[in-house]
């Protein structure tokens, strides 16, 4: 493969890999300080048996909305083994969770909240303690009643009530602007088959091609199955991923307007569970099985995912995330060593074809850019490989489906809860986020330097030289702030090509070419 088509291969791969983190920075901007919720807590009163659903006063379903006279600074706040959950008490919204494993939290302190009801307010809150759940509830003087059944272990909340006509239970509320929501990823809804998903940005933000009619996105159509990206970083300069989420499983689909998504109670009553937790495949099948689809595994999703099965059952023996990358690493290079062996032969073997090539080139110069004797001299150096039995692409197949691997492998990295805050070794705690001391950037930078340096190349010694300094540098740049899970896997993956490169290069035998 000339150095032409290497420079082509390699500004192609870097405009693919600098769209994928462009996009990636655009829909995960760094968290700015969260604003506190004011914890105002209502008094409890004294503590009853748990009920499954709360009871329907008989005048509820006839009485008109209420006046909003509650108290809307008024909050309260319940604490689970998993959350810390905190409502406004006027409308029975929650305003912010918390993760209580690691103190991450689900929204910003300005977010509009999930699960407030419009058309009423509520003057009162209680709680009804249970063995196995904590249920909250919201009441006024009307008869109006919501109640959140919050288990002491888990992340999915039940609610059930009973509302005055016209009032509705408001799932996601679509903000006047940007600001309560732009630190959050995308709002989805899902079917048996499919995901619809849309980014707050999208919604909320004039396109930057407004001025030739571009317009805001709209909130995807309505379904039974909704929800939300959530979970901020405490440390913003870490946040690269969404790795929560806020769902709903609704008994019916959902309304969708101006507002937002909202849910009509049938005849008064309302029931619907909420999904507070990390988008992990095993509690979002328990939730229902379409939800599993939040964990964004990107384009090559179903290869992400089987890698990261693997990845799992490596996990499973060896109990490190950084060691089960290095060790899958290793079995993804023997899987395919045979064909990494063809690239580096046929890379060898071009090396061969390279006095050939130049004496073919030095008999074609005195007709300078007469491109019909450019096409004669071509087809002659097309003959030459024929007769020889070689492919001059050979060298960059091999690599081009490899490309898929690495790009199913990186996405599966950077998605997975999994190796969220999980450590490696000695200064990596988290192989989600970049390295703070930027030590295996460089490693990375200097094997594919080292890694080159020993791969046979044909073409002017010069710009040979300067691609194996640009290319690493170029690397070590684009790749400083990623996840340090997926520099690992790229370091790793090089030394063990230096390697086979190395192996390759010593048992390889030159065979004579026909001229």
């Amino acid at each position: 493969m000339s150095n032409r088509n290497v420079l082509l291969f390699i500004l192609g791969t870097l405009v693919l890999f600098g769209g994928q983190i462009w996009l990636t920075s655009r829909y995960t901007k760094p968290v700015k300080a969260p604003v506190a919720v004011e914890q105002t807590q209502a008094a409890p009163a004294s503590p009853a048996p748990a009920q499954a659903a709360p009871a329907v006063p008989a005048a509820a379903a006839q009485a008109g909305p209420a006046a909003p006279t509650a108290d809307l600074s008024a909050t309260h706040t319940t604490t689970t083994a998993d959350l810390t959950l905190t409502w406004q008490v006027a409308t029975g919204a929650l305003k912010q969770a918390v993760w209580r494993q690691d103190g991450t939290l689900f929204f910003p302190g300005d977010f509009p909240g999930v699960g407030g009801v419009r058309g009423t307010a509520f003057q009162s809150v209680h709680e009804e303690a249970g063995a196995e759940a904590v249920t909250v509830v919201f009441e006024n003087a009307q008869g109006a009643r919501l109640a959140y059944r919050v288990p002491r272990h888990g992340s999915t909340l039940s609610l059930a009530g009973v509302l005055p006509q016209g009032a509705r239970l408001q799932l996601v509320t679509l903000p006047a602007d940007l600001k309560p929501v732009e630190h959050l990823g995308r709002v989805f809804t899902l079917t048996d088959r499919k995901i619809e998903a849309v980014t707050w940005l999208d919604i909320l933000h004039d396109p930057f091609f407004s001025f030739l009619g571009a317009k805001r996105k709209v909130l995807p159509p309505a379904e039974s199955r909704l929800g939300l990206d959530a979970g901020l970083d405490p440390d913003p300069k870490a946040q690269r991923n969404h790795y929560f989420a806020a769902l709903w499983k609704l008994p019916s689909v959902a309304g969708r307007d101006e507002s937002g998504y909202s849910l009509t109670p049938e005849g008064g009553r309302l029931a619907a569970d909420l999904y507070l937790g990390p988008k992990q495949a095993a509690p979002l099948e328990a939730f229902e099985k379409p939800f599993t689809r939040v964990i964004d595994y990107g384009f090559f999703g179903a290869v992400a995912q089987l890698f990261f099965w693997v990845l799992q059952k490596l996990h499973a023996v060896i109990g490190n995330w950084g060691w089960a990358i290095i060790l899958f690493t290793l079995i993804l290079r023997a899987v395919t060593w045979q064909l990494n062996s063809k690239q580096i032969v046929s890379m060898l073997r071009m090396k061969d074809f390279e006095p050939h090539q130049k004496a073919l080139q030095a008999r074609y110069e005195k007709f300078g850019n007469d491109m019909t004797k450019k096409a004669e001299m071509q087809k002659e150096l097309m003959a030459l490989y024929k007769k020889n039995g070689h492919n001059p692409m050979g060298g960059c197949l091999p690599m081009l489906l490899q490309m898929p691997v690495f790009l199913a492998f990186w996405s599966m990295l950077n998605a997975v809860f999994e190796l969220r805050h999980a450590p490696f070794f000695g200064w990596i705690h988290d192989l989600s986020v970049h390295d703070p001391f930027y030590v295996y950037p460089v490693l990375m930078g200097a094997s594919m330097f080292v890694q080159q340096a020993m791969t046979p190349a044909t073409g002017d010694p010069a710009q040979r030289k300067m691609m194996m300094i640009l290319m690493p540098v170029m690397m070590m740049v684009m790749f400083a702030k990623l996840p340090v899970g997926v520099i690992i896997y790229y370091f790793a993956s090089n030394l063990i090509g230096i390697a086979q490169t190395w192996w390759v290069k010593r048992n390889y035998v030159p065979q004579p070419i026909e001229v």
